[in-house]
């Protein structure tokens, strides 16, 4: 099994050493919590000053700068109005803490339900995304803020490459040619997509502060309401319709048990897409008027990128084997493709309600 697969743990001696950097007074419940990286594992603590999430990130895969820029945009985005689980401050004015096996957080804990897919919690996520765009508009950094985008990454063409083996390295038994046919035809759809984002101008979009994974497993619900904002891991600087297109494609996708993947549609969901895109234009709409024509493209380049190089990585995506899910992706792939015309109108149509 891949070491991947086996998820870490926070033991009582660490949670007991870390807490004497955070003042939460008395501590009356641990209790594990799971998803998210299997190797950033977390606890709940339940305090007399409030109930956290105590987070260990692994110390060979962290970046101090990336932390604290992170830190820095979920703290501004918490006072433009966002339910943000924030880092808290320690006793001696940082908001982690760098250990030998690791690097600790402390989050604020916050209470909430996964998505439904109906279309006011789609409004309600398009929504938050633009209120986090506005709200970090202007924040200054000095630093150098290392993160890759997946409009136009030679790393996912090359994962594409490596897909073949890292499936066949799980599933010894899988047929080869058809395998490295749909990862080819993956790879050609990625770099005809990217190349196209070009021609309508990507390189003259200034950059911004983006959230960088914006999709319903990062956002909390009470009701229809944004209850929480969750995980900045992968925060950084680019043009923000590559955020907003991505948000417009994972609202949107309508899925099912894994088990099954060969079910699902591959179809958008329009109810949800207008959803999405209505919420998004109800705080600004400047940045998708602008630029509509490259946002089919760019949920190409995402939907290929999110199952690619986790694929080349471990041969399957979440629990689901790496050549079912590769299929699905081109079926989508494939139809965003063939609805470009329509979902640019549909995106015209929406910003003008």
């Amino acid at each position: 099994m891949p070491s991947e697969l086996v998820a870490a743990s926070i033991s009582s001696a660490e949670v007991n050493d870390m807490l004497k950097h955070w003042d939460v007074g008395h501590v009356s419940e641990i209790a594990p919590m799971t998803g998210g990286s299997r190797a950033s594992p977390k606890v709940k603590l339940t305090t007399e000053r409030g109930t956290f999430v105590l987070k260990r990130r692994p110390i060979y895969k962290a970046d101090t700068e990336r932390i604290q820029f992170a830190h820095q945009v979920m703290m501004t985005v918490s006072s433009a109005g966002l339910p943000i689980a924030l880092p808290q401050v320690a006793r001696d004015g940082t908001t982690f803490h760098v250990q030998p096996n690791g690097i600790y957080e402390l989050l604020l804990f916050l209470n909430g339900e996964r998505w439904k897919r109906t279309p006011q919690q789609a409004f309600e996520a398009g929504r938050a995304l633009a209120t986090l765009h506005r709200g970090a508009l202007d924040m200054l950094w000095k630093g150098n803020v290392k993160a890759s985008c997946f409009h136009g990454n030679l790393i996912v063409v090359e994962a594409l490459r490596r897909v073949p083996a890292a499936i066949t390295a799980v599933y010894a038994d899988i047929e080869q040619q058809p395998l490295h046919d749909v990862c080819q035809q993956l790879s050609h759809i990625y770099q005809q997509a990217s190349e196209q984002v070009d021609v309508f101008g990507y390189e003259q979009i200034s950059s911004q502060v983006v959230h960088g994974d914006w999709h319903p497993g990062n956002i909390l619900f009470e009701g229809d309401r944004v209850s929480g904002v969750l995980d900045f891991d992968s925060t950084r600087l680019e043009p923000a319709i590559v955020d907003i297109a991505n948000g417009l494609l994972q609202y949107s996708i309508r899925a099912g048990p894994s088990r099954a993947i060969a079910k699902w549609p591959h179809q958008l969901g329009q109810s949800l897409f207008s959803g999405f895109t209505k919420g998004f234009q109800s705080v600004d709409s400047g940045k998708i008027v602008e630029f509509v024509n490259i946002v089919p493209g760019l949920m190409i380049e995402s939907c290929i990128a999110e199952a690619a190089i986790p694929i080349a990585r471990l041969g399957m995506f979440a629990t689901i084997p790496g050549d079912k899910m590769l299929g699905m992706i081109l079926r989508r792939v494939l139809w965003i493709q063939s609805n470009t015309a329509t979902l640019i109108q549909r995106l015209v149509t929406d910003l003008k309600h």
